[in-house]
């Protein structure tokens, strides 16, 4: 006897056998037992999904001799001769073969006749999106008005191809993918039914490459079968299908989140050598992004019961932050038609994955942008804790934009650390405190002549708020950090900033040479009355403010280095890492 296929010798032959489809089988089930069945149906669904067994299920149920409810015996004539292919009343037709308007014209002229043997005359139209205009045209009058002892069962993998016309005059029924779930369960049942021996992890394997289908998952297992001698393993399946290893696609993903280009190429350039087909691997690498994207968003996600270990792809997806990995969904998913129609697609999956790794869209959780936001909170904390005992360091090389003295005894440019500080201030302090370690600046740093004045209200006339330069210094992350909150797009102005000089309520903020645009920007009025609002509600009374512009860098005061050398050790600690990202727009900010 002829060998039969495994999907043709385990085909459901009950409405039960049939998985993944429970809304449509529950409607035909409804629809027999209590005899409102339509005259012509529309099966539609990607292959594989079991449109022609519902048809053939369908057509059984309705000319059973003994059925019991809506399930066909399968042990009567009628039922035999249906599964066998020899029942005359069903006929099947192929429309991708039978597609012109003489073949529609014959199916007119012999659905007229009564059935010979059974109840209903049940016609399968399979592919019927290939029928030409004239034969949909010729096919209306017959699905509108038919005899009642004949069904209709149209079944299609494009339904958008089928006209308007049709579709109005049958019941649609859409049949989703199988899940991997159940396919790795029919798979199960059909190898323990026919003798074969299959690792979990090909089961697996075949569910992924059959892409919802069923037929093709049971088409596969026939292929291992026969390859692996009744013992099918995950090994044999990579062979017979091209694939590569789940963990060569994890290490991939490992190497995409590091950013190691080298590394990925030459992985690249192994499956070359082994003959793997790449359009499938970038295929299945990007199924494998889309996997832990999945488990990223909904931790647990059903679909990786088809792609191996739950726990090493819950360890791979905390490698990556979301925004990483749908950028290198999108990337991949772009090179699959790219490489389809290049003579070299070696090269386009290169490039993709250079691209992927050097442009840093595949990024790490934990790396730039969570380290950074860690520095940056340290580093207010920091700034925003006072040290005990500390002096107040100002820069005595304060250039006004005149480089001259004010009229009626004003401040120069040369103004002294002891003509600014506020009155009593020396008094109050020994010697040999620590110096200011908040970003003081030296005295021996050169300023910029055009740096701006102290007003001349405040220079002339300064109140005394009995707060010193100290006290501003040590709350300067946290001021910064309330106009982060408050008014984020003039933070960006804000970020290099640091108090120079406290002359009674007038305020001097330095701004680093090179950041003039950003002193423009500060000393509109808006901005201006704004800070000067804001240093209100932090220290009461009313305050004026002035920006300098400043040369040269900062420097940590011998005795008060503690907080520099904590600072020190972070930047360490985050080696390489120079620049710090707002993590809500994604723009560089220091």
């Amino acid at each position: 006897m002829t060998y039969l296929a495994l999907y043709r010798k385990w085909r459901p032959q009950t409405f039960g056998e049939i998985i993944g489809q429970e809304h449509i089988i529950r409607t035909l089930k409804n629809a027999v037992e209590s005899g409102r069945t339509g005259h012509a149906y529309l099966f539609c669904g990607t292959r594989g999904t079991g449109k022609t067994t519902t048809a053939k299920v369908l057509a059984k149920a309705l000319n059973c001799l003994e059925r019991v409810g809506p399930e066909p015996c399968n042990q009567c004539d009628n039922c035999k001769n249906i599964t066998a292919g020899l029942a005359v009343d069903v006929i099947e037709i192929d429309a991708a073969s039978n597609r012109g308007i003489d073949e529609i014209r014959d199916l007119r002229e012999k659905i007229k006749f009564a059935p010979a043997v059974t109840k209903f005359r049940v016609y399968i139209i399979d592919e019927v999106h290939m029928l030409t205009n004239e034969a949909f045209n010729a096919l209306l009058k017959t699905l509108e008005e038919p005899p009642r002892h004949a069904v209709l069962i149209l079944a299609t993998t494009e339904p958008y191809k089928v006209p308007l016309t049709i579709l109005s005059r049958c019941q649609r029924f859409d049949f989703k993918r199988i899940g991997p779930a159940d396919i790795i369960e029919r798979l199960r049942e059909v190898a323990a039914g026919a003798g074969l021996e299959v690792e979990e992890e090909a089961l697996r394997l075949i569910a992924r490459a059959a892409e919802g289908g069923l037929r093709d998952a049971l088409s596969i297992l026939d292929q291992g079968a026969a390859f692996g001698e009744l013992k099918i393993t995950a090994s044999d399946v990579h062979n017979i299908l091209g694939t590569v290893r789940v963990d060569a696609l994890d290490i991939m993903a490992g190497y995409l989140a590091s950013g190691e280009t080298g590394s990925a190429l030459r992985l690249v350039s192994e499956l070359i050598s082994e003959g793997k087909d790449l359009r499938f691997f970038a295929r299945e690498m990007t199924g494998y992004l889309r996997l832990l994207l999945l488990e990223k968003i909904t931790p647990g996600s059903a679909a990786r019961e088809a792609w191996g270990d739950p726990a090493m792809i819950a360890t791979r997806a905390t490698d990556f932050s979301m925004e990483g990995l749908l950028r290198g969904v999108e990337i991949l998913a772009e090179v699959d038609q790219g490489m389809k129609w290049s003579s070299q697609p070696s090269i386009i999956l290169e490039l993709a994955l250079v691209k992927a790794c050097r442009a840093g869209v595949i990024t790490r959780e934990s790396s730039l942008l969570a380290r950074l936001e860690a520095v940056e909170k340290e580093l207010q904390m920091l700034s925003s804790t006072p040290p005990s005992a500390e002096k107040t360091m100002i820069p005595s090389q304060i250039v006004q934009q005149n480089d001259q003295p004010e009229p009626g005894g004003g401040h120069t440019a040369s103004t002294s650390p002891a003509q600014i500080s506020p009155p009593g201030d020396s008094e109050k302090k020994p010697a040999q405190e620590v110096q200011k370690t908040y970003q003081a600046m030296p005295e021996d740093i050169p300023l910029e002549k055009n740096g701006g004045k102290l007003p001349r209200e405040a220079a002339n006339s300064p109140l005394d708020l009995g707060i010193d330069l100290k006290q501003v210094t040590g709350s300067w992350g946290e001021i910064l950090g309330r106009i982060r909150q408050e008014r984020l797009p003039i933070y960006h102005n804000y970020v290099k900033t640091q108090p120079l000089a406290l002359h009674g309520n007038s305020l001097v903020i330095g701004f680093p040479e090179g950041e003039n645009l950003a002193r423009e920007m500060a000393a509109q009025p808006e901005q201006k009355e704004y800070l000067e609002g804001l240093l209100q509600r932090f220290f009461q009374g009313e305050w004026q403010v002035s920006f300098k512009t400043y040369r040269g860098t900062t420097k940590m005061s011998e005795k008060g280095s503690d907080n520099g050398d904590r600072i020190l050790n972070i930047k360490k600690r985050f080696r390489g890492v120079e620049v710090i990202l707002d993590e809500e727009e994604g723009n560089t900010l220091f």
